[in-house]
């Protein structure tokens, strides 16, 4: 009866991995792209999505649905998206168990919803993060028959090192666990050169797709910021950017004849992105605006900081602002979540932008930056290994220290501010004159393209 059971077990596992490898009815090649995360809150897997779509690709975005995804995606009939089911809380379980139990749950789930979806291709997964990710897909892509690509965003085990410290077996193991499954993909993808020679000492050849903007980043017009200033106001109901009349901002005014000027007496607008998460440092932000707003503020402006993004640091450091606020006397706070369309346009309108990341591994580049050059903004960035990859000292921006380095380059910067702050208005002229035509088509074209050629071949 037992030898019975087994053979039985053995011929249904059989049947479910020929009808998994079962070829598509469509004649379009299709690609399972991965994000064990918060879709919205993936940008450059949602790029992918796009340019696969572009080479006609059947394309499967495949994550958690927790936020609006742009038009180029939720108005796209060929990209279909297959959210996953979170996991569910279990706050009254030791934290132990629960970690392992959500592993398994992710695990499940992200296998049963692979195994749903048509024959895949190919399989693009981002990492991190890594576990069950990588491992999860590699089974999938080993069961169908599709071909794995890795997208390394950053290292996992460095971001649990975080919290752990790198000398905890359990980073240990995630280590050896993401360059085991990093050398069987078939193609290894990452974000910046440093990265690339980091994996090749791994035995893992990555190939560098660097982030570049979409079509949706431009330098706005004068129109088009007093568009979005005036929807900050009204649909987003933020404060700081209210007007004196219905036909003004705190930026712009709209005449009788519909011309839209700026106003001379308005504040800087400083700007930053974030995933609110333990590999970037808001206390020199807002150590750094402290300092500022307690010094004398002779032809200096008032800053309106607009933090955007979600993630599990937000709520602690917005309460924080709350409770130290007069510690703020020129300086003013909006933590917008926007639409994906409306986020390009804001970070536009913004004289600064700032980005603290500093990553957990050393080897990753915020996206972040990529889009405020994009939109014609200067960057002031934290000092960490290969930022020099991107924000080039004097040119397109500059790279502080600590929080009262940066405060000296605010105030260096925005000295004189509108008209004669010469230093920003350099850098401003330097990113204008220095755009180049290249974008994120035009990398993925030259970097993607003759990867999935060369594995068909």
């Amino acid at each position: 009866m037992l030898t019975f059971l087994c053979a039985l077990f053995f011929v249904a596992i059989i049947l479910l991995v020929r009808r998994l490898r079962r070829p598509n009815i469509a004649t379009q090649r299709c690609v399972h792209i991965v994000v064990l995360g918060d879709l919205g809150r993936s940008p450059r897997m949602c790029n992918h999505a796009i340019e696969f779509d572009k080479h006609k690709f059947n394309v499967h975005l495949i994550g958690y649905a927790e936020s609006k995804l742009g038009r180029k995606i939720s108005n796209n009939q060929n990209i279909q998206i297959s959210d996953l089911k979170p996991f569910p809380k279990l706050n009254v379980l030791p934290a132990v168990l629960v970690y392992g139990l959500k592993i398994l749950w992710q695990f499940g789930t992200l296998v049963f919803r692979l195994s749903q979806l048509p024959k895949p291709d190919l399989i693009c997964v981002q990492n991190p993060p890594s576990i069950p990710a990588i491992f999860a897909t590699f089974l999938m892509a080993k069961i169908r028959g599709a071909r794995l690509i890795i997208d390394w965003h950053n290292y996992g085990y460095s971001m649990l090192a975080l919290k752990h410290g790198f000398k905890h077996w359990i980073v240990h193991l995630c280590q050896r666990y993401e360059f085991f499954l990093g050398q069987l993909a078939n193609i290894n993808i990452c974000v910046s050169n440093t990265f690339a020679k980091d994996l090749s000492v791994h035995t893992i050849k990555a190939s560098v797709l660097y982030d570049k903007p979409t079509n949706l980043f431009h330098i706005p017009t004068i129109e088009e910021k007093h568009r979005i200033f005036m929807k900050m106001n009204t649909q987003y109901a933020y404060k700081p950017f209210q007007g004196r009349s219905n036909n003004s901002t705190r930026f712009t005014n709209e005449d009788e004849k519909n011309n839209i000027s700026y106003l001379q007496d308005r504040p800087a607008i400083l700007v930053s992105s974030t995933s609110w998460s333990e590999d970037e440092n808001f206390e020199l932000l807002f150590d750094a605006l402290k300092k500022y707003a307690s010094n004398e503020m002779n032809n200096l402006p008032s800053i309106v900081c607009i933090v955007t993004g979600k993630g599990p640091l937000k709520e602690q450091f917005v309460e924080q602002v709350e409770r130290e606020r007069d510690q703020y006397q020129h300086v003013e706070f909006c933590f917008p979540w926007l639409d994906a369309d409306d986020y390009p346009l804001l970070l536009g309108c913004a004289d600064i932008g700032v980005s603290l990341h500093q990553s957990s591994s050393g080897f990753d580049l915020p996206m972040k930056v990529v889009d405020m050059f994009a939109v014609g903004v200067p960057v002031c960035s934290v000092q960490y290994d290969c930022i020099d990859e991107l924000v080039k000292r004097d040119q397109n921006g500059i790279i502080f220290q600590d929080a009262n380095d940066l405060c000296d380059r605010l105030q260096s910067l925005l000295h004189g501010f509108p008209d004669r702050c010469l230093k920003l208005n350099n850098l401003k002229s330097n990113l204008i004159a220095n755009r180049s035509n290249e974008n994120w088509s035009k990398e993925w074209e030259s970097v993607m393209k003759p990867l999935l050629h060369s594995e068909s071949m």
